[in-house]
């Protein structure tokens, strides 16, 4: 059985998750000696990190990093393959822009794979301004 879901139920899907692991008021501090956002859960965990300056990709104003246990987190209750597909890098930029008021025009993170039985993690990099993924 094939179980078809639109853009906005998978929105309201990631949405709930994230409001569920982090909470609802995600909160954004500006860190002007090294020129970040930190992007903090209701219990102050820095979930996500955005680079304003240094370690942006190329073309991006605003680079969102998503750390290694965030990414793990996720991981834990979505598919993988969901993980490298366009709508969910731009439904998590959605949220987090929404949640705090950023314009986060691209996305970084880690995902893990493996090739002929050797585990190790590859690199995903998305912009929202050119729709696709891009070369760090």
């Amino acid at each position: 059985m094939k179980v078809i879901v639109t853009k906005s139920q998978f929105q309201k899907i990631v949405f709930n998750l994230l409001d569920a692991l982090y909470g609802p008021n995600i909160r954004a501090t500006y860190n002007r000696y090294i020129e970040i956002y930190e992007i903090f859960a209701n219990d102050g965990e820095e979930i996500f990190r955005v680079y304003t300056k240094q370690g942006r990709a190329k073309g991006c104003k605003l680079d969102m990093f998503v750390p290694h246990d965030t990414s793990q987190s996720i991981n834990a209750y979505i598919p993988q393959a969901i993980l490298k597909k366009k709508l969910f890098s731009k439904t998590l930029l959605l949220y987090i822009n929404e949640k705090t008021g950023l314009n986060i025009d691209c996305i970084e993170f880690w995902y893990p794979t493996s090739t002929e039985g050797t585990e190790h993690e590859t690199k995903y990099n998305f912009s929202i301004k050119k729709n696709k993924k891009i070369k760090p």
